[in-house]
């Protein structure tokens, strides 16, 4: 039988529920293991999930896996909620659940949670061979409560059926600060090693499995529970180990432009003396500065040289952190369990401390974070590792200068000795040798190259990488193709930028590079990490932020880019500040616009101050505002996540000019502007009343409804209605039979209004309200109706076909009778809606590789099962329709 897998990590959450720091490597971890091991078709769903992300995953396995083998793993939040009589039930909850809790913490209410009676139904309807379940989360035990053990009985007694709980139903379970992995997951990974396998027949069953899991939970203060139906089932099974002689190692042992770790620092060489020295400095010293320039390999010789000689010598090493835009919460949340360290030696690495006066130029921040630095090294070691370019920005500090004089220690370049262990001994620890000549080849290429060791270990890693599994050689003919150690790596961001260029992507590479830049006026450009959302943030649409997440995806797969989650949160940040030198592309869009990027990290900085301080005299002011506003009128595109920022403080800075002097003319307005205003509205309403039709009758909708949009767009302006127009005007009036086409009425509100047979093709409705709004058999042709309010709204028997209804809301809308062809329905909400009879087509149908066809006007349809269906056509052969909607309409797949 065929073997299939959902495996699922969640790791965003909303509050006060706490977003998971090791949830999503689980499970990424257990995938890995079942794809080798299993060989397991695996579906991952890891990461932010949603409800209809969760509950879509599980219909594919529900389609995938019938008469096959299923296993479901899934590690997130799960929480009890209590209900009448004393009865408790558990939720699984996505990343869009929200729980509301009373004083004493308890859950009161809870909404998109999946309830794990609902899972436990669900699988045991399906039609599987057999079923393992494995669940990693607080009170999992729930589902072997004793009201649903004589249904998951009856469900699975024909069938070989396993589940595995993290904990009892009313325990938490729990994941070490320090250890990779949680206490549950972190064992099942053990548990499905070699080591635990059946010495026979090399195989690791569902019991064996348990047993060995209990044991390692035991005394943790969670107690693994499981339930067993028929059969023990096999979960992975290993080929007879090779005798060690014939064993080949495929690991790359060159790490390209990342740091050396301690998981990679068996391959680490060439560093020994200074590796050596520091030891020695933190025997004596709490707080090491480690200084080298760019490139000199500072993070790899703390983190894969220090730290695992130091943990040998049973030191406690606490995760490494950089200070980021916000340096002293890091620092606190890094070492939070400090009361806990007191018994045992304890060594802090910051690293790229450089960032504390490239991402912060507020010199109280400075300070505050050195003074808070420096007493956290009376309690415990610190080392911090910083680019010699920065000392001068040190030297403000009287202690920071201390600690440089006394206890620094320079790192300078590799000796010819250092250099050639670090290009051979990684290679022969693999078994591997260089061709001969290749290494006074790479040695010659090196030698007036400054600071050049992330280019060098980019080189070898490529040279790695084109290595055939049957070659025990470093060729120098690869080397010659890849351009040597310059230019390995110009010619591998050029490949990739090319494919993307190929997809019309090139601008958003070129965008994404820069804002992971900070421009400097005097100091060198150095990285600056961004948040993934900040990122994709420059998209002004769901497909330019689709785009986006594309390239950064690309990009990070081409390790040019990495992706980390820290707090929570997913940053992206350049692999290494050589990709600003050495790939000339890039090179040249950090020299073109300089003074504008300069410009904008000056604007991200002043918002996130005032972000962080609330305070009107925080906000931009001066020739910064000046500038500012230049920005947003010519150059808009790169300011689209400051837009806000810019324009409160451009209100602000203006209503402050006014000053006193407005209160004159708030006055005047106050007596003669409501008049004025009020006689034209009344004209306008005269006129509509009267039905007098043609371009009059349309000339005073237009009247009322052209200031709109401005009177949106400024909610908080006084007597904004007098300025602009009143929205509400048109509010339930009998417009019936007018011609409105090709006319702009975005944010007109209808709300009740009567347009039966009203003339709209081509009209423009974005964020119209049309609430309770009678448009039966109207002419709706091309109308624009995205984020449009729709609730309730008669639409029965329109043509509204080629229509653009993307995030409309027709919750409870009549579409029956209705011709919607070519129509976009895009993230539409139609529940409890009417679609009896509707005609629907799609011209846009694309065949997936399996050939399915798909409809891309039917993404994030929502709907519920209050929609009528009844009849409706054209959706027959569409196969990105939801497994629950096919069996509603009753289409046959």
């Amino acid at each position: 039988m065929a073997r299939y897998a959902l495996v699922i990590g969640i790791d965003t959450n909303i509050a006060p529920l706490k977003s998971l720091s090791k949830t999503a490597g689980d499970a990424r971890a257990i995938a890995e293991v079942l794809r080798r091991d299993g060989g397991f078709e695996v579906q991952e769903l890891v990461g932010q999930v949603g409800r209809k992300d969760l509950e879509g995953a599980i219909e594919r396995l529900l389609e995938q896996a019938e008469k096959q083998e299923a296993l479901i793993y899934y590690t997130g939040h799960a929480v009890p909620l209590r209900k009448g009589f004393g009865k408790t039930e558990a939720f699984l909850v996505p990343s869009d659940g929200e729980v509301t809790v009373d004083s004493d913490s308890t859950v009161t209410q809870l909404h998109h949670g999946l309830s794990l009676n609902d899972l436990n139904e669900v699988l045991g309807a399906a039609d599987f061979g057999n079923l393992v379940l494995l669940l990693d989360c607080c009170h999992s035990g729930y589902l072997l409560e004793q009201e649903l053990l004589a249904q998951t009985f009856n469900s699975f007694s024909k069938k070989d059926y396993l589940v595995i709980t993290a904990c009892r139903s009313f325990e938490q379970a729990y994941a070490n600060r320090s250890d990779r992995h949680s206490l549950f997951t972190g064992a099942i990974l053990k548990g499905l090693g070699r080591d635990n396998a059946d010495p026979k027949t090399q195989a690791v069953t569902g019991d064996r499995l348990f047993s060995f899991v209990y044991e390692q939970l035991k005394g943790t203060g969670q107690e693994a529970v499981r339930l067993s139906v028929g059969r023990p089932i096999e979960l992975v099974r290993f080929q007879p180990e090779v005798a060690a002689a014939e064993r080949v190692d495929k690991t790359n042992p060159y790490q390209g432009l990342l740091a050396f770790t301690k998981e990679k620092a068996k391959f680490f060489f060439g560093r020994d003396r200074v590796v050596q020295d520091l030891i020695g400095k933190l025997q004596s010293s709490n707080f090491v500065p480690l200084i080298g320039a760019s490139g000199s390999g500072k993070s790899s010789v703390v983190r894969a040289g220090v730290v695992p000689r130091l943990e040998d010598l049973g030191w406690r090493v606490l995760e490494p952190i950089v200070p980021g835009v916000d340096p002293i919460e890091n620092l606190r949340s890094a070492t939070s369990d400090l009361n806990e360290l007191r018994t045992q030696k304890t060594l802090l690495v910051i690293d790229q401390f450089e960032e504390i006066f490239t991402l912060s130029r507020d010199r109280k921040v400075q300070s505050a974070f050195i003074q808070e630095l420096m007493a956290l090294s009376q309690k415990i070691t610190i080392v911090v590792t910083m680019r010699a370019d920065f000392v001068e920005a040190c030297l403000a500090d009287e202690a920071l200068t201390r600690s440089i004089q006394r206890d620094a220690i320079f790192l300078g370049a590799m000796t010819g000795a250092e250099l050639e262990d670090a290009i051979v001994k990684p290679a022969e620890k693999q078994g591997v040798k260089l061709q001969e000549r290749l290494l006074a080849r790479i040695l010659k290429d090196v030698e007036s190259e400054e600071n050049c060791l992330p280019l060098l270990e980019f080189a070898l890693s490529q040279l790695w990488e084109m290595r055939s599994d049957a070659e025990a050689e470093l060729s120098i003919a690869n080397y010659e193709v890849l351009g040597g150690v310059m230019g390995a790596l110009n010619t591998h961001a050029e490949n990739i930028y090319k494919q993307l260029a190929l997809r019309m992507q090139e601008q958003w590479v070129k965008r994404v590079m820069l804002r992971l830049v900070r421009t400097s006026e005097r100091m060198r450009d150095t990285r600056q990490r961004q948040l993934r959302s900040s990122l994709l943030g420059m998209g002004k649409d769901s497909a330019e932020k689709d785009a986006i997440e594309v390239v950064i995806n690309d990009l990070v797969n081409g390790r040019l880019l990495v992706s980390d989650r820290v707090n929570d949160q997913d940053l992206i940040d350049l692999s290494h500040e050589a990709l600003m030198r050495s790939w000339k592309r890039f090179v040249d869009w950090r020299e073109g616009d300089r003074g504008v990027r300069q410009l904008i990290d000056k604007v991200e900085d002043a918002k996130r101050e005032w972000q962080t301080q609330k305070k009107w005299k925080y906000l931009l002011d001066g020739r910064l505002l000046k500038s500012s506003k230049w920005l947003l009128k010519d150059r808009s595109e790169d300011v689209t996540e400051l837009r806000s920022f810019i324009q409160r403080s451009l209100w602000v800075r203006r209503s402050q000019m006014a000053g006193i002097s407005i209160i004159p003319i708030v006055f005047v307005m106050g007596i003669v502007e409501p008049y004025q205003r009020s006689n034209i509205v009344y004209k306008n309403y005269d006129t509509i009343r009267l039905r007098q039709g043609g371009q009059e009758e349309k000339a005073a909708i237009l009247n009322l409804t052209r200031g709109c949009p401005s009177a949106k767009k400024y909610p908080y302006l006084p007597f904004r209605q007098w300025l602009f127009g009143n929205c509400q005007s048109l509010e339930g009036r009998d417009l019936s039979n007018l011609d409105l086409r090709n006319t702009d009425l975005s944010g007109v509100t209808l709300r009740n209004t009567d347009l039966t047979n009203v003339q709209l093709t081509g009209v423009t409705l974005i964020g119209a309200d049309l609430s309770h709004a009678n448009l039966k058999g109207s002419k709706l042709q091309g109308v624009n109706f995205s984020e449009t309010d729709l609730t309730y709204a008669n639409l029965s028997e329109s043509d509204l076909s080629d229509a653009d209804l993307r995030r409309a809301d027709l919750r409870h809308a009549d579409l029956s009778i209705t011709n919607l062809s070519n129509i976009n329905m895009s993230d539409v909400d139609i529940s409890h809606a009417d679609l009896k009879y509707a005609k629907f087509s799609c011209k846009a149908i694309s065949t997936t590789y399996r050939g399915a066809k798909t409809c891309p006007n039917m993404k994030d349809l929502k709907w519920d099962l209050h929609t009528s269906w009844d009849h409706v056509q054209g959706w027959e052969n569409i196969s990105n329709i939801p497994l629950l909607l096919k069996n509603k309409i009753g289409i046959k797949y």
